[in-house]
């Protein structure tokens, strides 16, 4: 039940990535006008998303163990 459990909260985590990654390819299509700065801003906050889901991936099978082993 643990493996489905990590497995559904990694699958997740992982589309929330690619969503996040697709969005952060398409800004200069969809949001031509902004401003440079602005459009960094857009990109930042999609960057910064993505190393979230990442680290939340590496963190997950360390909590997944803390938590079931109590």
């Amino acid at each position: 039940m643990q493996h489905i459990l990590l497995a559904l909260v990694t699958i997740s985590v992982i589309w929330y990535a690619w969503i996040n990654f697709k969005k952060l390819g398409r800004i200069l299509a969809v949001d031509a006008g902004l401003t440079p700065e602005e459009r960094q801003k857009q990109q930042m906050k999609y960057i910064m998303r993505i190393v979230a889901c990442l680290l939340s991936l590496a963190i997950l099978p360390f909590l997944f163990t803390v938590l079931t082993s109590l």
